[in-house]
């Protein structure tokens, strides 16, 4: 298996850089953390949770002292001439900016994480790929364990998790990876044309390798 010595060096490569990246992570944390970072961003993440509610409240209570204003007047001040057209004009302004900041905070898609909640998920994506996809796949090959070989590649079609952290950590589409090692365990089928057309499309190395190699031992 020399033509494989090359798909087991890139799968090297590539838990290597993930161990790294993990390690990485944990140590930036880990500083953050001796630093007081980590405590300022969940306050911060607390009040940006509380403003809005605090939006609502001074709204509410603008509105209710509008009313009250209207009913003293009515009620004992009939005569005197008192405009409330600033008031109004207020009272609509802090009325109408909480709801259309609820509503655009509601509709907008994007959110801006935390260098916290980055490094977190950069570390959880790592060791997620690492796990459930690097290391079975370098035993699997060793041990030429074909039904491993399937379940990986069912598993980056169904596991919508691992899917994701591939994604996550730039290791390729799972879709066409998965295609990779459904062409690989159909190799003795006459796919080299699907091979050759794969190869062009995966970026991921070491399953590239791996197609590769089976073109290069044709």
């Amino acid at each position: 298996m020399r033509y494989m010595e090359k798909v087991f060096e890139e799968i090297e490569k590539r838990i290597k850089r993930l161990e790294a990246e993990i390690e990485l992570a944990e140590q930036r944390l880990k500083l953050l953390e001796e630093t007081g970072a980590v405590h300022k961003y969940k306050v911060w993440e607390k009040r940006k949770s509380y403003s809005e509610y605090y939006l609502i409240f001074i709204a509410i209570w603008m509105v209710t002292g509008l009313m009250l204003l209207f009913y003293i007047k009515s009620r004992y001040a009939q005569r005197v001439p008192i405009s409330f057209t600033p008031y109004v004009l207020l009272t609509l302004v802090l009325v109408f900016f909480p709801l259309g900041y609820i509503v655009w905070k509601f509709m907008s898609k994007e959110e801006v994480e935390s260098p916290v909640e980055y490094l977190n998920r950069r570390k959880k994506s790592a060791r997620t790929v690492l796990n459930e996809f690097y290391l079975p796949l370098k035993e699997a090959l060793e041990k030429r364990d074909e039904e491993k070989l399937r379940f990986l590649a069912d598993d980056l079609l169904t596991n919508l998790s691992l899917a994701k952290a591939v994604k996550d950590v730039n290791e390729g589409d799972p879709k066409v990876m998965a295609y990779a090692l459904y062409l690989y365990l159909n190799r003795d089928k006459d796919v080299k044309d699907e091979i050759e057309e794969t190869v062009k499309l995966l970026r991921n190395k070491p399953l590239k390798a791996l197609l590769t190699s089976l073109l290069e031992n044709d």
